[in-house]
């Protein structure tokens, strides 16, 4: 386990579909007869069944992926469309239009140390402005059905849980590969030869970062120690760009602009404005975060850093649990697929298939690593960019 890092398969979506289908079969005075529930018990199924009936999720795309910000518009489309998202029950039955019920704007979950250095929350740069644990909250209350007014006064009444919250997520530090592979496992030569490719090619969308090894006397240090990266140098105005990348996603998020005219986004500072494109996040803790895109269209570094059209058509997915099975360390991904399990290949919802809309593997090409369609880097530079990567 590692703090900030998102599960590899997040399953809320499922969970919540799961659990209305669940209670929504179970009769309350029933259940309290033959179970000899106490009334609390009794009040606290029927207060669910009411606050799931304000619930709508979908499953992701694929597993990997969320859908947490599609169960927000779509739960939204359940109630009034008035400053404290009342409950309706005609809406509960009969919910509004919203076109994130049939349209995939999945993403991966972001990482929470990479938060300290934006000013534009989320994979899409969407959030532009808000104490994101505040956003979560309201969100995350939308998609379980919560009274908005019952969450303010639960705010207003704890503060120190705000506070904490924001806190231990600022404070969360990206995992060192070194912390799971031994440090000679990176070849430093090629990893500084990878930093200046990476500084030429890559520093203008994605920051700039010291390393030890640069430091008067780091000769002497241990080669963990030479790897480590002592400061990033991110922008003050996080940016947003397209570069060609599947566009459902930030096209999704023109949905969650009501979000705005909420009374508890108008207290709390909370703006949601779509964008075109996606944030170029900061690169520490890039090893971990494998699959890559906002789509986890690419499987690997080694697919990030190669032409679109060259990329795997498909890859499976699974657990990170043997090192020597589970990850290809040269391109520090998936394996490919004919290198992957074979019980990763049984399971549908772990196999990506990048023709599917919302999972194309399109992008970050032309001006980055290609000019007039031209490779730019070599194989040799690739992998010194990967080795270099590897240290963030």
């Amino acid at each position: 386990p590692v703090w900030g890092l998102q599960n590899r398969f997040p399953r809320g979506n499922e969970f919540f579909i799961a659990g209305k289908t669940a209670i929504g079969l179970v009769n309350p005075h029933l259940a309290a007869l033959t179970l000899s529930m106490s009334d609390g018990t009794r009040d606290l199924l029927y207060r669910d069944q009411a606050a799931l009936g304000r619930v709508e999720a979908r499953l992701p795309l694929r597993d990997g992926l969320d859908t947490s910000l599609a169960q927000v518009a779509l739960s939204l489309s359940r109630r009034e469309a008035d400053p404290w998202a009342s409950f309706s029950d005609r809406y509960k039955i009969f919910p509004r239009y919203e076109k994130l019920r049939s349209v995939g704007a999945d993403s991966k979950p972001g990482n929470w140390w990479v938060l300290k250095y934006k000013n534009r929350w989320l994979l899409d740069g969407s959030v532009v402005s808000g104490n994101p644990i505040v956003t979560n909250f309201l969100w995350n209350e939308i998609g379980r059905g919560t009274d908005l007014k019952a969450l303010e006064s639960w705010m207003v009444a704890r503060p120190d849980i705000t506070k904490a919250l924001t806190t231990a997520v600022f404070a969360a530090e990206p995992p060192r590969y070194t912390d799971f592979f031994p440090a000679h496992a990176i070849d430093l030569d090629q990893a500084k030869r990878g930093e200046k490719i990476f500084n030429l090619r890559c520093s203008r969308c994605h920051g700039v970062y010291d390393k030890a090894w640069s430091q008067r006397g780091s000769g002497d240090f241990e080669l963990a120690q030479q790897l480590a990266t002592t400061a990033v140098h991110y922008f003050s105005q996080t940016p947003v760009l397209d570069v060609g990348t599947d566009p459902l996603r930030y096209q999704g998020m023109s949905s969650l602009e009501q979000l705005n005219s909420l009374e508890l986004s108008r207290r709390y500072g909370v703006r949601v404005r779509a964008q075109k494109g996606y944030v170029p996040p900061p690169l520490v803790g890039i090893w971990a975060r494998w699959p890559y895109f906002h789509n986890n269209a690419a499987p690997s570094l080694c697919a990030v850093l190669t032409r679109s059209s060259l990329r795997p058509v498909r890859y499976a997915a699974g657990e990170a649990i043997d090192p020597q099975r589970d990850f290809d360390e040269a391109c520090n991904g998936y394996p490919e697929w004919a290198a992957a399990p074979e019980a990763w290949k049984k399971n549908p919802r772990r196999v990506y298939d990048t023709n599917q809309p919302g999972l194309s593997r399109s992008g970050h090409d032309e001006g980055i690593f290609l000019k007039d369609g031209q490779e730019i880097l070599s194989p040799a530079d690739k992998g010194d960019v990967i080795a270099f990567l590897k240290t963030l």
